[in-house]
């Protein structure tokens, strides 16, 4: 009697699940076995910045700058940078103390691979073209980078006012050539790895008192897909004119000089380009004109980028500051549900109404609901046949 209490408590207690439902944890539609593949990704490291949170890590990392300082860093992919901060006061600040709290305006992840095809071409200048010794180098011809990505939807926010679109995308992806499997542990928060970042919705502050303000960079075009009442599509053009032309007050004009935001970003390795000397990362925000399009049903989300610009190098040879490329891209992304780290669910339908092609609902079955009634009957079944033994 007494061996077989412990046994009965031991099968009781394998039988309760170890996780539930959470807005940020890990896993989800796309299998994850983190232990078959060395953790980590790869690519250029920028200045933008970058606060992810890598809470409950225990490994430190050194990145390999002039000024190493140490980093905490689990390689676990972080999905809390992509929503814009205006989004803030509806789903990250009621969760301050109160994990579970559920919002509408939670949203939606999607995981996937991502595909990034380029070209780059110098462009010709009057050191250039005096020099010959200055010529700059880039590989020629069109050349395609293996990436990983994640993506994250939501319902427009309540405020600020004056936003059309019905949703909100936010998309990054990285440089990996770990496995779509293992994608859980192929980010770096130390290296900043991202290669691009966009969110359809951008905000930012003037000054230091100002309230957030926002604007659609991208006004979606929304249509049911022709055939498939459970896709929709969009397309639109991206833009932030209106921005750029705002009122200068602030005393600061060199920060509208580019109509883009430093967190809105396209980067590419250093070392591509040379004059004699590698050159640095081909840093730009996103060109106003860049073609913005996707699909979209309840658990799989497509997206397209594709434009061109003329930019510059992040400094690394002052020999040659005004150097310049023009590149043309075209990034695109297949993802897949990740309803581990989804409290929502969205539900695409036919409709008249561009606002009705989405809705947004709490998640109350699916996974979550599977798993918890799977270890339901296993518990029962556990404990039924511990009393049998008893």
């Amino acid at each position: 009697m007494l061996i077989r209490h412990p046994l009965l408590v031991a099968l009781t207690l394998l039988a309760v699940p170890t996780g539930v439902l959470s807005r940020k944890g890990g896993g989800g539609d796309i299998d994850s076995d983190s232990s078959s593949s060395s953790p980590g990704g790869s690519g250029g490291s920028s200045d933008y910045d970058d606060s992810s949170d890598s809470s409950g890590s225990d490994d430190t990392y050194t990145p390999s700058t002039p000024s190493s300082v140490s980093c905490t860093d689990t390689h676990r992919l972080n999905l809390e940078d992509m929503q814009p901060d205006h989004y803030d006061k509806y789903n990250r600040e009621p969760r301050r103390g109160h994990a579970s709290a559920y919002s509408e305006y939670d949203g939606v992840f999607f995981k996937g691979e991502a595909s990034f095809t380029y070209t780059i071409e110098p462009v010709p200048n009057k050191t250039t073209e005096m020099l010959s010794s200055s010529k700059v180098e880039c590989p020629a011809g069109e050349r395609t980078m293996r990436m990983l990505g994640a993506a994250w939807v939501a319902a427009r926010a309540p405020e600020p006012a004056g936003l059309s679109n019905p949703i909100t995308i936010g998309f990054k992806a990285w440089e990996s050539n770990i496995r779509l499997a293992d994608i859980d542990y192929s980010y770096s928060v130390c290296d900043k790895v991202d290669v691009v970042r966009l969110s359809t919705t951008v905000d930012w502050i003037e000054n230091d008192e100002d309230e957030a303000k926002a604007m659609d960079a991208v006004e979606l075009n929304i249509t049911q897909a022709a055939g498939n009442s459970d896709m929709v599509e969009f397309d639109g053009v991206y833009d932030l004119k209106s921005w750029a032309d705002s009122e200068r007050d602030d005393g600061r004009p060199e920060r509208y000089d580019n109509p883009g935001l430093s967190d809105q970003l396209i980067i590419l390795p250093e070392g591509l380009c040379s004059d004699g000397n590698k050159l640095g990362e081909i840093i730009t925000v996103w060109p106003t004109g860049t073609y913005f399009s996707g699909s979209m049903t309840n658990d799989t989300l497509e997206l397209s980028m594709s434009g061109s610009t003329v930019t510059g190098f992040k400094e690394r040879n002052r020999r040659t500051p005004d150097t310049k490329v023009n590149v043309t891209f075209e990034i695109t992304f297949t993802g897949r549900l990740d309803a581990a780290n989804s409290t929502q669910v969205v539900l695409t339908g036919a409709s008249n109404d561009d606002a009705s092609l989405f809705s947004f609902e709490r998640a109350t079955g699916g996974a979550s609901a599977m798993t918890m009634s799977f270890h339901c009957v296993l518990l029962c079944f556990l404990v039924g046949f511990g009393l049998m033994v008893v």
